[in-house]
């Protein structure tokens, strides 16, 4: 967390402890507060502050965004199997589930082809658009392999085919990677659902944030109390909002300077990785194509849930696949559906680097994963 964040927050975890809903002096500095960080996230990624809805993080912002439309156009009177949902097969968790209860429900779920390493391809995205298609979700970066997708290229398909099928066509962009590395400003990614996650980007975990455009209309997903414009029931987190509004802010101030130093030393890091672990395939693009704080290899051969738990004894904190598909063994979706080989998206490692990490501390942590993978190789 960033000091500034922790700073703005400690008053609204300790004394300014008001209910925001409440109407005595100590619910207006709360109420006051909330709107602050509002405002704060408006300008951070240029919109106006009413389009900003503040979330449990960032897979309730995926959940609010995408069930939030399909259940707004079912209660305006359009049937389930009159509705199509695109996406693609390497989302988070916090999509995939969203696409799996709706196919169940008889929505159609169609899936982009992605190439080798992540990225759709647009003429599958063309192909799969119909008069049916009401929504398209997609991340702006993998969290698993780090792949950018080309959002400009994808919105300006989707217009084609809303002006070729006279409808609306709304584009879902998952965002949770992005803030640190990537510019969020809500017209340039182009969507009109933006999810954001705090815990990303040296802000609080368990706060999130959607923004939506003005042609987004979304029905709350949970009942209960009035907070939020309705859309998020429930007494508002407020140290986790002000530590929102100050980390979204602090991310896209300098996002392009920071990304451009961590991408040089994540580069190095990978080349060195390759170069001393044997069998080390890197998943996922080069470049400018790959967001810049994340390395994925697959070490054929190599146990990698235990080289994990080697590394984390050593000092370094990986995992092998997203945290939020949950712990233990197996393969990582991600990396299957864009390899088609089971034996590497059973062997992945995933290293996310920060601002202040080193070529020298990637280089150490990959000295320690050789001599781990050399070790178990002597072993068998």
């Amino acid at each position: 967390m960033a000091d500034a964040v922790f700073v703005a927050m400690e008053p609204f975890l300790r004394t300014e402890y008001g209910n925001p809903s409440a109407i005595h002096t100590e619910g207006l500095v709360a109420r006051q507060a909330i709107e602050a960080a509002r405002a704060q996230v408006a300008r951070a990624v240029q919109v106006r502050p009413e389009f900003v809805t503040f979330t449990g993080g960032g897979t309730e912002a995926n959940n609010l965004a995408m069930v939030g439309t399909i259940e707004s156009l079912k209660t305006a009177g359009r049937a389930y199997a009159d509705m199509s949902i695109v996406s693609t097969h390497i989302e988070h968790p916090s999509v995939s589930k969203v696409l799996n209860h709706f196919s169940a429900l008889g929505v159609q779920v169609a899936y982009v082809e992605v190439d080798e390493y992540g990225t759709v391809v647009l003429d599958s995205l063309k192909n799969l658009l119909s008069e049916k298609t009401v929504l398209v979700s997609l991340a702006y970066a993998n969290s698993e392999i780090g792949t950018i997708q080309p959002l400009h290229a994808i919105k300006k398909v989707l217009k084609s085919a809303e002006q070729r099928f006279d409808s609306i066509i709304l584009l879902h962009v998952d965002a949770a990677q992005a803030p640190l590395w990537l510019s969020c400003q809500f017209d340039s990614v182009g969507a009109d659902l933006l999810a954001l996650d705090t815990l990303k980007c040296c802000g609080p975990k368990g706060t999130g944030v959607l923004i939506q455009s003005r042609r987004a209309q979304i029905k709350a997903i949970s009942g209960g109390g009035g907070q939020e414009k309705g859309l998020r029931p429930g007494t508002e987190n407020v140290p986790g909002i002000v530590g929102a509004g100050v980390a979204l802010e602090l991310a896209q101030a300098h996002w392009r300077e920071r990304a451009e130093q961590t991408t040089k030393v994540r580069d190095e890091g990978i080349d060195y990785l390759l170069s001393v672990i044997p069998g080390a395939l890197l998943n996922g693009p080069t470049g400018e194509d790959r967001i810049a704080n994340n390395i994925n290899l697959s070490v054929a051969g190599l146990d990698t849930e235990y080289a994990a738990v080697v590394l984390d004894s050593k000092g370094f904190a990986v995992s092998t696949k997203s945290a939020c598909a949950g712990a233990g063994g197996g393969e990582s979706a991600v990396v299957l559906a864009v390899t088609q080989d089971h034996t590497r998206a059973a062997a992945t490692l995933r290293f996310s680097i920060g601002p202040q990490t080193t070529s020298d501390e990637l280089m150490l942590l990959a000295d320690t994963l050789a001599a781990h993978a050399h070790r178990m190789h002597k072993l068998t």
